[in-house]
C-alpha cells in the first residue's frame, strides 16, 4: 500500500447527490466541486469539498479532507474539517477491488459518532460516496454522491 492508491482522486470533480432526512437536519439535494491534489512532497493527498449555493441548499458546507499513510500501522489515516467545526477522524485499509472505506468518529455540536465513508470507483472518471453514521441502531445513510471528473 502507497500514497499512489490515491491518486484516482487527484483532479477536479462535479457531483451531485443528497443529504438524507436524520435527526440533524431534513434533507436537501446538493451539488458541489471536489478538488484533490497531493501536497506536501507527496505525503497527503487534500481533497476539498464546496457545495455550490442553490435555492434549495442556500447554506452550501465547505470541508477538507487530509490524507495520509501510517506505515507502521499499514493503514491510510484521514482527518476531516467542515465549515460548521465538525471534525473527524478515520482510517482505511485500502482499496478492496474498487471500494475504499475509511471508518472512525466524527465530532460536531458537542457529540462524537461513528462516522463510515465509502467510496467506489465507477471507471476512470466516475464513483459514488456514501456517508454513514451509526446512532445506536445500526448505519444510516447521511449524504451520497456520484462525482465525475470535470
Amino acid at each position: 500500500m502507497s500514497m499512489d492508491e490515491l491518486d484516482f482522486f487527484v483532479g477536479t470533480w462535479k457531483a451531485e447527490g443528497r443529504f438524507h432526512d436524520t435527526p440533524f437536519g431534513a434533507g436537501k439535494p446538493i451539488e458541489m466541486v471536489i478538488t484533490g491534489s497531493r501536497e506536501d512532497r507527496g505525503h497527503w493527498t487534500i481533497v476539498r469539498t464546496e457545495e455550490v449555493a442553490t435555492d434549495q441548499n442556500p447554506d452550501p458546507l465547505t470541508a477538507r479532507y487530509i490524507w495520509g499513510y501510517d506505515e507502521q500501522a499499514g493503514e491510510f489515516v484521514a482527518e476531516w474539517f467542515d465549515a460548521n467545526g465538525g471534525r473527524a477522524t478515520q482510517r482505511s485499509t485500502g482499496w478492496q477491488g474498487d471500494t475504499l472505506v475509511f471508518e472512525g468518529t466524527i465530532t460536531m455540536g458537542g457529540h462524537r459518532l461513528p462516522l463510515r465513508d465509502s467510496f467506489t470507483r465507477l471507471g476512470d472518471d466516475r464513483y459514488y460516496h456514501i456517508g454513514e453514521t451509526d446512532l445506536g441502531n445500526g448505519w444510516i445513510t447521511v449524504d451520497d454522491e456520484t462525482a465525475t471528473r470535470s
